[in-house]
């Protein structure tokens, strides 16, 4: 999971919600399905949330660099 970019994890995360939402899986299939989903989803958050420190950081600092 670590090597797919952001977009790489959400198309497959799409398409994992996708077959859910279908309703054609198995219940077995369906439980595998939503544990990838949710591995998925967790993934996209973490990195979701370090992209928004980053921006924040950036901000912080040229609004600091603009104060002096």
């Amino acid at each position: 999971m670590e090597n797919k970019s952001f977009e790489e994890l959400l198309k497959e995360l799409e398409l994992v919600v996708s077959s859910l939402e279908s309703g054609n899986l198995s219940l077995e299939d369906s439980v595998k399905a939503y544990k990838q989903g949710m591995e998925l989803s967790i993934e996209c958050k973490k990195r979701l949330d370090a992209a928004k420190e980053c921006v924040v950081k950036k901000v912080t600092n040229d609004q600091e660099t603009n104060l002096n």
